[in-house]
């Protein structure tokens, strides 16, 4: 005998998805090395180039003399506050780059000193690579044997780094010119020994003594001449690198130079190679002891990128500064450490002039500015009562004070108008703008000019999504003969607000607790919002903390504000149907503040009450008929297994009901049924009345239970002796009833 129980099969959807692979390209790295430590503060050092010139202003101290391309003709002076004094002692170290093009490199740089009339406006009118901007037109195949020196740097002395050897220009000794008679006529000729690396060298360019002559031609008669001249430069202190070494190697090549005024001798060298001295008499070279100074360089049809740095140089201060706002127990602003809104601070500017400076920093104007587009994009602001330079009050409560001037109109130095100090020279009512500065003077060898003055800070500052960003101010220190300057940010802080929906935050009361299903993650609706000076803060990204009960503190990022406060908490473990606490706040890191911390209740309701397990088809063991007997179960897991969810306490009944046996072969009704036969061995008949036949209360949150029954109890088959012999089928039905425990 069986029973039949219909089983459902559900489909699932299986998704695919599909991976796209993209490849990227990238283009060749340069191989130039960074530039080692050098100094930065030299804005004022240099004249704009001069018209043509490929060369351009310093940045971050570094000067680039022609680009890595064809055909540049390169020139930079110093202006003529940085003039060389050829009446003083003088010394420099520089560092040079010749780019990364080694063997193909061209043409290479000069370090160049002159008093050309043109100035700082002097620059070589074409010409080609080999006279890196600086030496004569080359004759070649001339009928004119005089070098034309109109197109050279005039009263000049040059320092060539060469990285290219042209042919019958490069040489290392003066041509050897011969002249035969044959049966076409007299033939010249000349011979010289090349240079074939690179090589530096030093010359006179605008001296015709500086240039080799060579001779070549035939003449086809006797006593006619058709002579033709070559021009070659004579490498005076020639320095020839090793063959297959190459100054454009991509590194930073030292080269120190030094004059002395009593001997009248520059020593220089590059690095890796001997010291050369050269003899110069300022007077016959230049007509002056006052020169300007600077680098030309060139390139034709094979390029390199040329730079220049400085390490020291004798008549340029060594300079360095620093703004700092300070609170008022003297710690720091910083992100770490942010100001509170309206909290007065201190700002210290320190404008310092080190110890191994060349010289003195001249008149040297301090000046401000505020980055932003008003008061309202958060920092700090200037309150405006004293203004001290050097422990002296330059203007109090926004008044002179008379006892300090500051430049009105130029901060260069070459032009100054004097009036006295108030505020608002130093703090401009432009946003973005210098404001017109104060004169700090010179600042000595080895002296710090400081610069004190009281802020308050002002709204909170926005965020880039991770930094509090504060606002920016500059500080610029411009003198005449260098320039340094520096950024600041104020860090204003800004606490994070968490907003909770009525419900949650009405459950900070545990009566009134929220419930979330058993199985169902925990989601708190709210929001939290991170306020700026100009409101909410879009780009604000916070971290919110959170345990539940007394548990360890976990983390969720936050990157927006708004939405979910917290979402898909697990509550797996979590007892069921008691009180439950979730302790939270959020903290940003931007603005390194904590919100307030927020206890809400909630409780984990239970799950379900089902069949985990249900037989498709059960039945009982044979008997033989003609006798009252009771059949038995054929498996030990006959009946169903229950699987309550609900929480300990729980309780569920089973019930069951049957309609009558039916044989196989003809549809006879069983004489006998189904009975039931509880631990008092009553026997119930099952028939559509439900009949209870098991029951329970949980112990456990989560309960798993195989229903079973002794041999000669539970449902069992009761057959008469009556009965027909044969197969039989039917239907039972199981019927599932529970209820939860009151919280």
């Amino acid at each position: 005998m069986h029973f039949n129980k219909i089983v459902k099969q559900t489909l699932l959807g299986i998704g695919m998805l599909t991976a796209m692979t993209v490849v990227m390209h990238q283009s060749a790295q340069a191989t130039i090395a960074p530039v080692p430590e050098h100094i930065t503060n030299i804005e004022n050092l240099f004249a704009a180039p001069p018209a043509g010139s490929n060369s351009s202003l310093p940045i971050n101290g570094v000067t680039q003399i022609n680009p890595n391309t064809k055909n540049q003709s390169g020139a930079i002076w110093s202006n003529e506050n940085n003039k060389i004094d050829l009446s003083k002692d003088f010394s420099a170290t520089m560092l040079l780059n010749f780019g990364d093009s080694g063997v193909s490199a061209a043409d290479g740089m000069a370090f160049v000193m002159h008093n050309d009339p043109r100035g700082t406006q002097t620059i070589q009118k074409g010409g080609t690579g080999q006279q890196l901007g600086v030496w004569a037109d080359p004759l070649v195949g001339s009928s004119s044997s005089t070098v034309s020196l109109k197109n050279a740097i005039q009263k000049s002395f040059a320092i060539e780094f060469d990285t290219r050897q042209n042919d019958n220009w490069d040489v290392s000794e003066a041509p050897d010119n011969k002249s035969s008679i044959g049966i076409l006529g007299t033939t010249y000729s000349f011979t010289t020994k090349p240079i074939n690396a690179n090589h530096v060298a030093y010359g006179l360019p605008s001296d015709a003594k500086n240039y080799y002559i060579g001779v070549s031609g035939t003449a086809p008669w006797i006593g006619s001449s058709n002579k033709q001249y070559t021009s070659m430069l004579e490498h005076q202190g020639l320095q020839i690198l090793p063959t297959n070494t190459y100054l454009s190697n991509g590194s930073w090549h030292e080269f120190r130079i030094s004059w002395n005024a009593t001997t009248k001798i520059l020593t220089y060298q590059l690095q890796g190679l001997p010291e050369i001295k050269a003899a110069i008499d300022p007077t016959t070279v230049f007509g002056t002891t006052s020169v300007y100074w600077g680098f030309t360089g060139k390139t034709g049809e094979s390029s390199e990128l040329n730079q220049v740095a400085f390490k020291s140089i004798s008549n340029i201060p060594t300079t360095s500064q620093s703004y700092k706002i300070y609170h008022k127990n003297g710690t720091e602003v910083t992100k770490a450490n942010p100001a509170k809104p309206f909290e007065e601070l201190n700002g210290v500017i320190s404008a310092n002039n080190l110890a191994t400076s060349g010289s003195a920093w001249k008149k040297v104007a301090l000046r401000y500015k505020v980055e932003g587009t008003s008061d309202a994009a958060g920092g700090v602001a200037y309150a405006g009562d004293d203004l001290k330079v050097n422990g002296q009050l330059v203007s109090q409560k926004g008044t002179s004070t008379n006892l300090v001037k500051t430049p009105q109109l130029s901060l260069t130095g070459t032009s100054l108008s004097q009036r006295f100090a108030t505020d608002t020279d130093f703090f401009g009512k432009d946003i973005g703008q210098y404001s017109t500065g104060v004169d700090l003077g010179d600042i000595q060898i080895g002296k710090t000019a400081t610069t004190t003055f009281t802020l308050t800070a002002m709204g909170p500052t926005p965020t880039d999504g991770t930094t509090n960003l504060g606002r920016r101010y500059d500080i610029s220190l411009v003198g005449t003969t260098a320039s340094q300057s520096t950024q600041t940010t104020a860090y204003v802080t800004s606490v994070p607000q968490l907003t909770l929906s009525t419900d949650w935050e009405n459950a900070k009361d545990s009566a009134k607790s929220v419930t979330v299903k058993k199985g169902q993650p925990l989601n708190i609706d709210g929001t939290w919002q991170q306020i700026s000076s100009f409101g909410i803060d879009p780009h604000a990204v916070g971290t919110l903390h959170y345990k539940i009960d007394n548990g360890a503190e976990q983390i969720v990022a936050q990157n927006n504000t708004g939405g979910k406060l917290i979402s898909n908490i697990p509550t797996k473990g979590l007892s069921l149907n008691k009180d439950h606490t979730i302790t939270f706040y959020v903290t940003n890191a931007g603005y390194n503040e904590k919100s307030v911390v927020k206890t809400v209740h909630f409780k984990v309701k239970g799950g379900t009450l089902t069949f985990s397990k249900v037989n498709a088809t059960i039945g009982y063991k044979s008997v033989e008929v003609g006798q009252n007997v009771m059949a038995q179960r054929n498996t030990t897991d006959w009946a169903p297994t229950i699987l309550d969810g609900r929480g300990a306490g729980s309780n569920w009944t089973l019930l069951v009901t049957a309609n009558a046996l039916q044989r196989d072969t003809d549809g006879k009704l069983l004489s006998g049924g189904l009975v039931y036969v509880d631990g008092n061995n009553k026997q119930t008949a099952i028939g559509k009345t439900p009949v209870k036949v098991a029951s329970k209360v949980t112990t456990a949150d989560d309960e798993t239970t195989p229903v079973s029954w002794r041999d000669n109890q539970g449902v069992l088959l009761k057959v008469n002796s009556s009965a027909y012999k044969g197969s039989y089928h039917g239907e039972i039905n199981w019927i599932l009833q529970g209820s939860t425990p009151s919280p």
